[in-house]
């Protein structure tokens, strides 16, 4: 396995990931609380939020147009169109912009069907034959409209999506005009951390490269298994968003974007961990919630679609996506990977070890 990092995409990951900040102290104040190891959240970094958020606050409506409000969301704009395009071999985030800008009419509209069905795991095996099914829709303007209706988000966020397969051009330059404007202020913010994404971005990739695999559960504490990533995995590191870790699936390369501050909160969790009435604790609170429960069983019983999952329980797939967060991070499921497709399975051998400790623990009569 050989890890590569990439400073430049690493920045305009961050650039394209800059304006949703505007929503994100809202829920990191929401969930602060009801997400496992919450402590974990530096006040500097909810502090940093605040501040971005004053900045980016006269753009509000124009970021909403782009930008989803729900937490987690995999459908804003920019993560749509940058699956297919994808986001390597930019010199500046300026450059990713005109390309942007050169996009036509029915590019735009493949590509937005193209990268919903790698977020929705609905697509033939291989890429190509996705490519071919995403050209047939977006050539029908019908097969187009009823795809959207199906999207498991709310009706708001549809609407916008129905305005752009109208006017793909309108809206791109739209959407193009915001960035621009927002750049000197992302700038302004970034360039202060820079060199410390380099050094970090240097380090994990040297770290990784020289442990292998071993390394890489070692400072995930095996939640993320060595087996979902690609052989070759490009690795970008995340200012805007330090505390997650996202795998893109895109047209073009793929890449595992690993936030600035995981290996430390990493450390905390599987200290928190080593506790095992802390860990059966974290077990236990996210099985208290009824429709995460119903998400488990649905993963139990083998459904791993995001989509699907969303459309059984009457959910958006941004809830399923908080949802699986919080089951990731408390070990009760583990990513996997089967046919290039991601997927999650239950971690029994853990559920099997708290309910003893848990028995244990009151005493259950033999």
């Amino acid at each position: 396995m050989k890890f590569k990092f990439y400073l430049q995409e690493s920045k305009l990951y961050d650039f394209l990931q800059f304006p949703r900040l505007i929503y994100y102290k809202k829920e990191l104040d929401k969930t602060k609380e009801d997400i496992n190891y919450g402590d974990i959240l530096e006040d500097d970094y909810l502090n940093f939020v605040s501040k971005v958020k004053e900045r980016l606050e006269p753009f509000k409506e124009e970021i909403k147009k782009f930008y989803m409000e729900e937490y987690l969301s995999e459908y804003d704009f920019i993560d749509i169109i940058s699956r297919a395009t994808g986001i390597f071999g930019y010199e500046e985030e300026k450059e990713y912009l005109d390309m942007l800008l050169s996009l036509k009419e029915h590019e735009i509209k493949r590509s937005i069907i193209f990268s919903i069905m790698l977020i929705n795991d609905d697509y033939p095996d291989d890429l190509d034959g996705a490519m071919k099914k995403a050209e047939e829709i977006s050539l029908n303007y019908n097969s187009m409209v009823e795809f959207i209706k199906e999207l498991p988000i709310e009706a708001g966020s549809k609407w916008n999506f129905f305005l752009i397969v109208e006017e793909p051009l309108k809206y791109i330059k739209m959407y193009v005009r915001l960035m621009e404007e927002l750049l000197p202020i992302f700038n302004e913010i970034y360039s202060p951390f820079e060199n410390k994404v380099e050094d970090y971005g240097e380090y994990l990739m040297n770290f990784l490269n020289d442990k292998g695999a071993e390394g890489l559960e070692e400072i995930t504490y095996s939640i993320l298994n060595t087996k979902v990533l690609d052989e070759n995995t490009n690795i970008l590191i995340s200012l805007i968003f330090p505390y997650a870790l996202t795998i893109a699936t895109t047209s073009k390369i793929n890449y595992t974007v690993w936030g600035l501050r995981m290996e430390e909160a990493f450390k905390k969790m599987k200290e928190i961990n080593e506790n095992k009435t802390l860990e059966r604790v974290q077990i236990f609170k996210n099985l208290g919630d009824k429709t995460r429960y119903e998400v488990l069983k649905l993963i139990a019983a083998g459904e791993t679609s995001t989509k699907v999952i969303a459309k059984s329980l009457g959910v958006s797939s941004a809830t399923v996506s908080y949802h699986l967060n919080n089951f990731l991070t408390s070990k009760v499921i583990r990513m996997d990977k089967s046919n290039n497709k991601f997927g999650y399975i239950v971690d029994y051998e853990l559920l099997e070890d708290a309910i003893k400790g848990f028995k244990k623990d009151l005493k259950f009569p033999e």
